[in-house]
């Protein structure tokens, strides 16, 4: 690494594993098989069972993972999907893919959706909410469970920056209908490439889902529906067979980190966005609101050195792409206040403690100078 502490870095698990990472791949290629293989069988196993579901489904990344779940239930244009705003544009874009509308609800003080707005929402035309468990931070499901039972809605769990998180006891990923997983490079539990997966406890809709992910195909090469191609890959998910019995030892670590971050940097003005009650997160990110210009915090921090990730810096109802679907400027107050004050300092796997040490010192230098100098 360059003496730049970046936000996420894949150096410090090649250092420890790249040995077991190259002796993976080549035990992949000396199988004669890349393609939905028994790697892949192994592992959407392994995981249904570590998420809690009695399904799974990989495929080739987390956007067409909920893409798929919406062709499986039928979306159609007209229809109406609950989501947030503040969230990756792979949520968005994937509604927008099965040529359903997106319609944005606020937030809570956890930066997720907030349940009790939803109500409001839900008409005729709606077909399924998309929660987000944001940074890894689980939502409570309870409410919207309670909901789902008066009226004919799909709950589905976006989980792509939360594996192995914990609300209530239960795992994200096994409280709705469907749900569905990003093993971007980045994530806690990362690919080395792009890959996602569903997970369900649905039998019909699993076995439309694998036939979805390969064309329509459910053997000899004929289509039994209209399909696409989102297949992952058997070296992915041999890498992430290998990572996953290394997940609550690496979120535990995680934690650790999270810790001496939360003890390390004491301000008024820069604190960590609350945890929801009885959880376990993931600490995907380690992120915190800053009430004093983000931006310039942001640009200072990094003239030290320090890289930091904003998540999202414009919330999706005010992109250009989305203009027409009609939000404006104040329609969701708490999404917005969010997406100008959110900040998340590095946090990657095995990153050593005494880079934290450094980034404690240079983030409470930094907010001492806006301390003395009142920034607004």
């Amino acid at each position: 690494m360059t003496e730049k502490i970046p936000s996420w870095t894949c150096e410090y698990d090649l250092k420890k594993n790249r040995e077991i990472y190259l002796k993976i791949i080549n035990e992949v290629f000396d199988s004669g098989r890349l393609l939905l293989g028994k790697q892949l069988e192994n592992f959407e196993r392994n995981f249904s069972n570590y998420i809690g579901t009695n399904f799974a489904v990989g495929c080739d990344n987390a956007t067409n993972a909920l893409f798929l779940i919406l062709k499986s239930i039928g979306v159609k244009p007209g229809d109406e999907i609950i989501t947030v705003s503040n969230t990756a544009i792979p949520t968005v874009s994937a509604i927008r893919q099965a040529n359903a509308r997106p319609v944005f609800v606020d937030i809570n003080s956890h930066g997720l959706m907030d349940i009790n707005r939803v109500l409001s929402l839900i008409n005729k035309k709606t077909k399924a909410i998309i929660v987000v468990h944001l940074y890894g931070y689980p939502l409570d499901l309870t409410n919207l469970l309670r909901l789902k039972s008066k009226r004919d809605l799909t709950i589905i769990e976006d989980c792509s920056q939360a594996h192995g998180a914990i609300i209530n006891g239960k795992k994200v990923g096994s409280m709705g209908d469907f749900s569905a997983f990003s093993f971007y490079p980045t994530k806690s539990l990362g690919a080395f490439g792009d890959a996602g997966i569903i997970c369900t406890n649905d039998l019909e809709k699993y076995n439309h889902l694998r036939e979805l992910r390969f064309y329509g195909i459910e053997k000899d090469y004929v289509a039994k529906v209209d399909g696409f191609n989102s297949r992952m890959d058997e070296i992915q998910a041999a890498i992430l067979n290998f990572k996953l019995t290394k997940l609550d030892e690496n979120i535990n670590y995680r934690e650790k980190i999270a810790q001496k971050y939360k003890n390390g940097i004491q301000s008024k003005m820069f604190f960590p966005i609350p945890r929801p009650e009885n959880s376990r997160c993931s600490n995907y990110l380690m992120p915190f609101y800053l009430k004093k210009n983000r931006d310039l915090f942001k640009k200072t921090l990094e003239g030290k050195g320090v890289k930091t990730n904003v998540s999202y810096k414009v919330p999706i109802h005010l992109m250009p792409a989305y203009i027409n679907l009609g939000y404006k400027k104040g329609d969701l107050p708490f999404t917005e206040i969010h997406c100008d004050q959110n900040i998340s300092l590095p946090i990657f796997d095995y990153m050593p403690l005494e880079i934290v040490n450094k980034i404690i010192e240079e983030v409470n230098i930094v907010l001492d100078m806006f301390e003395a100098k009142n920034y607004k």
